[in-house]
């Protein structure tokens, strides 16, 4: 738990210093205004992204309810995790290429999409390995039906599932 946690945190730090040693190529105008504004969008569903994913295993993932910070011991389906399987790291992912957007400079987003790169591979070969060793079969059935990152359109719909955490 802890690898994982430091994993996207030197992902993080990898984008930061990105955008600070990076050289710029634009110089400004509508470029560097879209490449902003697509950050803080960017920035803002990372946020939401995330908190959805730990408010839903919060209140379902686990068998004894508990203040403390723990992984999951029950699979989740439901909410956020019933229109993909990863919201939290997608989310992420989102967040680091949105930060490289913040400093407006071309290499450094272009940086930022090997880092998101890199944390798709994470997710494919580590998390989905792991999530079907704990949850079998149940998961691998979920895997058919369920894409691990984007959004399907039933997320919209199903908006009544995720608002009452809220």
């Amino acid at each position: 738990m802890k690898k994982r946690f430091f994993y996207w945190i030197a992902l993080l730090v990898l984008a930061i210093l990105a955008d600070i040693f990076m050289p710029s190529i634009t110089e400004g105008g509508l470029i560097k205004v879209i490449l902003i504004i697509l950050g803080i969008v960017g920035i803002v569903v990372a946020v939401v992204l995330n908190s959805l994913a730990g408010m839903t295993l919060k209140l379902y993932g686990h068998r004894v309810k508990s203040e403390k910070f723990s992984p999951p011991d029950k699979f989740v389906d439901i909410g956020i995790y019933s229109c993909m399987r990863h919201p939290g790291q997608f989310g992420n992912i989102i967040l680091l290429v949105s930060v490289t957007m913040l400093s407006s400079k071309l290499c450094a987003v272009l940086f930022g999409g090997w880092l998101a790169f890199l944390g798709v591979l994470f997710i494919l070969f580590v998390e989905e390995r792991e999530a079907i060793e704990k949850f079998g079969s149940e998961y691998c059935e979920y895997i058919k039906n369920t894409p691990p990152f984007f959004c399907q359109i039933k997320m919209y719909f199903s908006f009544t599932k995720i608002k009452r955490f809220f």
